[in-house]
């Protein structure tokens, strides 16, 4: 009968100790997914401000056809193109970073903000290339400046994710996270040649199309150095 009993407080004990594992899990999960949720919400409004100043100038053509619109902005077409390509691009890559994400931590919601803030403040160097009348340095350099802040804490995301152990090991494999950091280099770059060159205006973005070539000559260098370490030993 004392067995029996003892049993039984141990199945309870068992029961609940599961039952308290269960519900720290959905907690967890829930806190990952209103991070999530609130990001993508953010972000549904940054690109909806980047096409407004847009809207409003097609309203000040008035009855002119909406030729004269396209041919008076066309730059201004190609910034707000351009900012939406960029901001999806960020979406993308966040969402396959928090695909397999199992929890948060204080400095991952901290990066995670400083990520917004720079999605947020895009549309204004937008704004202000779109109602500037030629090449805008001050403004080329912002909104550079601003997709390189923002690179860096998408990248600061994944070190604290995978420090944390917040994601299965093989989501996020750590050996290759360093190649991750060469859009940064190369979005750093362009900064300083906007900021030396005025004239050259955005174009410098150009250099990002850069990042995929050198991170598969790179991965492929580090794999073949890994390859001979391998076999010396």
């Amino acid at each position: 009968m004392t067995d029996a009993a003892a049993d039984a407080d141990a199945d309870a004990a068992t029961g609940v100790s599961e039952g308290g594992s269960a519900r720290q899990r959905s907690t967890v999960q829930e806190g990952v997914g209103r991070l999530v949720g609130f990001t993508d919400a953010v972000v549904a409004i940054a690109i909806t401000l980047i096409v407004l100043p847009l809207v409003d100038a097609a309203r000040s053509i008035g009855n002119r056809p909406a030729s004269d619109f396209l041919a008076e902005n066309g730059f201004n077409l190609l910034a707000a193109a351009l900012s939406f390509v960029v901001i999806a691009t960020f979406w993308k890559d966040h969402h396959r970073l928090y695909r397999q994400v199992t929890g948060s931590t204080k400095a991952l919601i901290n990066t995670n903000l400083l990520w917004l803030a720079g999605i947020v403040f895009l549309p204004l160097p937008t704004v202000l290339i779109v109602n500037s009348p030629g090449h805008d340095p001050v403004a080329a350099g912002l909104y550079i400046g601003t997709i390189l802040v923002t690179e860096v804490a998408v990248r600061l995301q994944e070190v604290v994710i995978v420090r944390a152990g917040l994601a299965p090991g093989e989501a996020l494999p750590s050996r290759t996270l360093w190649t991750d950091w060469i859009v940064v280099a190369l979005t750093f770059v362009a900064l300083v040649i906007t900021l030396t060159v005025p004239a050259t205006g955005l174009y410098p973005l150009l250099l990002a199309l850069l990042t995929r070539p050198l991170r598969w000559l790179l991965q492929r260098a580090s794999s073949a150095t890994a390859d001979q370490r391998t076999g010396l030993l």
